[in-house]
């Protein structure tokens, strides 16, 4: 009647088949439900870096706008000292050039210095704010 056809390998094979792929299928439902997962850690993650970046934008303006008010406040009371007095002395000549050699504006070397200094002081105040 029918050629021999040995039902155990048939049954054994379909056995395989069923049991590859409903290992494939339970495998493809857990990448799919990793791939969500993935998805919204990047979101999150996106988030969170906006975050950080307006908070690093407010960081530097406030720390920019408070180096600009001390750099003023420096400029000013150096201004403040450059002011001509009401008294007047009584003119030596030369003399001082000639004993002291060059005379040098030494407001003006100190001015430069508190800038300078001012500036150190404020670039380490930024990078202690980028470590926190």
């Amino acid at each position: 009647m029918y050629p021999n056809i040995n039902l155990k390998a048939i049954g054994i094979v379909l056995a395989v088949l069923l049991t590859f792929s409903s290992g494939w299928y339970v495998e493809h439902l857990r990448f799919v439900a990793y791939k969500q997962v993935v998805i919204s850690a990047g979101k999150v993650q996106e988030q969170k870096n906006k975050d950080i970046a307006k908070q690093q934008v407010l960081i530097n303006e406030g720390i920019k706008h408070d180096y600009q008010n001390k750099l003023n406040s420096i400029n000013a009371m150096y201004a403040r000292m450059r002011q001509p007095s009401s008294g007047s002395m009584p003119s030596l000549g030369n003399s001082s050039i000639i004993i002291n050699g060059i005379a040098y504006d030494t407001i003006s070397i100190a001015q430069e210095c508190a800038l300078e200094t001012q500036k150190l002081v404020s670039l380490q105040e930024w990078v202690r704010t980028q470590v926190k």
